[in-house]
């Protein structure tokens, strides 16, 4: 697929723009997307340069807006209130993508249930610069290849069958860097403690961490035969690994990290349909 979006056909609005939706739509326009064609209804979002930007939806309805793709970006909590003011422009014609946390396509088609197609996307920050994760379902007469195109410029695309396991994406790519940036400082702050300056820890950590994950996606292997590859019996790395595998603590760690993740994600979800 294209990264240019020069050709994107239609008009767009983000109802939030955060700093998700706002990663999304910088590398968006560096891939050419027209600025005239987005619109903004964000109070607080900075402004844009040839971007139409609102304070509200109602100030938006009230300048003639339309949009055949409509994106939201606020907070799952305001989700009703949002609904209610959208519904008349959310027609046959509107893609409704969504990247709220916890909000289902269940819960999007029955908000708006006169959309084309319902769109869940769940990206990850790292589509500021092309190197994201977005994991994306649908319900509806989604168009996959205009859906592709859009998404294609933030990096990897995974479409799944359905959004069965959102949640867990939610947690395993949405939340996923911050758990890596939280690696490396604890993993930086370690060097510090035995001895290095914080200047040196932080810039080997991110070097050490970065070139480790680049070696592991361009070399095809399994990340245990690169393990072997660095460790040899009884040596530096393999005292170090004995203390990361030690009881299996890592991997019930990183279990627990993802499972609190994943379960603040249905509430979530929960306190958007009024549940929680």
């Amino acid at each position: 697929m294209t990264k240019s979006l020069k050709d994107f056909n239609g008009r767009m609005l983000l109802v939030g723009c955060g700093n998700m939706a706002g990663a999304m739509l910088g590398r968006w326009l560096k891939a050419g997307l027209d600025p005239a064609a987005v619109s903004i209804v964000d109070p607080f979002a900075a402004p844009r340069g040839g971007i139409a930007q609102f304070a509200s939806l109602a100030e938006w309805l009230g300048a003639g807006g339309a949009a055949e793709w409509v994106m939201l970006g606020m907070k799952p909590q305001q989700l009703g209130d949002v609904a209610n003011e959208l519904a008349e422009v959310v027609t046959g014609e509107t893609h409704l993508l969504s990247i709220l946390a916890g909000v289902s396509l269940v819960d999007l088609a029955a908000r708006f249930p006169a959309a084309r197609a319902q769109v869940r996307i769940l990206p990850n920050l790292a589509a500021r610069i092309g190197a994201g994760v977005s994991a994306v379902a649908s319900n509806g007469d989604a168009d996959e290849a205009a859906i592709g195109n859009l998404l294609n410029p933030l990096g990897t695309v995974v479409a799944l069958p359905d959004d069965s396991t959102m949640d867990l994406v939610t947690a395993f790519t949405g939340s996923g860097p911050a758990f890596v940036f939280r690696l490396i400082e604890s993993y930086a702050a370690a060097g510090e403690r035995l001895g290095l300056s914080a200047e040196d820890a932080l810039k080997l950590a991110t070097a050490t961490f970065g070139g480790a994950t680049a070696l592991l996606a361009d070399s095809g292997e399994k990340p245990g035969v690169l393990i072997a590859q660095v460790a040899s019996k009884g040596g530096t790395t393999q005292a170090g690994l004995d203390i990361l595998d030690s009881d299996g603590q890592l991997a019930a760690l990183l279990t627990n990290v993802l499972r609190a993740a994943r379960d603040r994600g249905r509430e979530l979800a929960d306190i958007a349909r009024g549940e929680g």
